[in-house]
């Protein structure tokens, strides 16, 4: 009786001050601290570049490959130039991995939170989360696609470190290869009203011979959302049993020609 009554007790006193409810009751509800001021990072962002390697204008920014990588990087396009490229893993929508979603041709999110920035890639329905709470990176983190990154806010700027990525993945659609020592950096802040920039630095000691940066251009569309992006529907880049990666018809059969 006494527990209903205190129960009771609670219900009066919240309706009574229009949801606050005592310290004395047991069905307190911890605040959420106010976020901190944040520039605004609202709405979509549209990509302008697309490339890492290639920028604005046809500038090329060629990464500093070192012999083994640059080997690695020459049969790719040897076989491209000859009409055999190598597969690329997202013809079969598997995931490009971070850098490549960067510089995806989809629009970009960003959510800022107190102790975490996310953000949402309309390509392949991708989310990132930034952790901005201090952390640091875990010392057993397993490879994935997007890997584990942290971040923090240096003013009007937000830095991520991203690291933990697999090596199997694209730096770029051209086939740039990468290690599983692949470490990306990022500095991303307002640069217009309606205008983002990412300068974008990847350190990789086995791939590169020194950092390699870039910085990518975004515009800013307020009235954009993000839309579903299946990639499984409608597929139609199925891989053949060769590795070549091919394009079907309306009629459903390939319109390409193995080689």
């Amino acid at each position: 009786m006494r527990q209903r009554n205190s129960v009771q007790l609670c219900v009066i006193l919240a309706l009574s001050a229009m949801g606050s409810i005592t310290a004395g009751c047991s069905a307190q509800t911890p605040q959420t601290p106010a976020a901190a001021a944040h520039p605004d990072f609202g709405g979509l962002w549209e990509d302008l570049d697309g490339f890492l390697y290639t920028r604005p204008g046809g500038k090329p920014n060629p990464p500093p490959l070192t012999p083994e990588f640059a080997a690695l990087y020459k049969v790719v396009t040897d076989a491209a130039a000859a009409g055999h490229p190598v597969n690329d893993p997202t013809a079969n929508c598997v995931w490009p991995g971070v850098p490549r979603v960067i510089v995806a041709p989809y629009p970009t999110e960003f959510l800022i939170d107190t102790d975490r920035v996310t953000i949402i890639n309309e390509y392949m329905s991708q989310v990132r989360r930034v952790w901005t709470d201090g952390r640091g990176h875990p010392a057993d983190q397993e490879p994935s696609f997007n890997g584990h990154s942290i971040g923090q806010w240096e003013g009007d700027t937000l830095v991520i470190e991203t690291v933990g990525l697999r090596e199997d993945t694209m730096i770029e659609q051209s086939g740039l290869p990468h290690s599983s020592e692949l470490k990306v950096q990022e500095r991303i802040r307002l640069a217009g009203p309606d205008a983002l920039e990412n300068e974008i630095t990847m350190i990789d000691p086995r791939a590169f011979t020194k950092p390699w940066t870039t910085t990518i251009h975004f515009k800013r569309h307020r009235d954009w959302h993000i839309l579903d992006y299946v990639c499984a529907e409608n597929n139609r880049n199925p891989v053949s049993a060769t590795g070549k990666t091919l394009t079907l018809g309306s009629d459903g059969q390939p319109i390409d020609k193995e080689h």
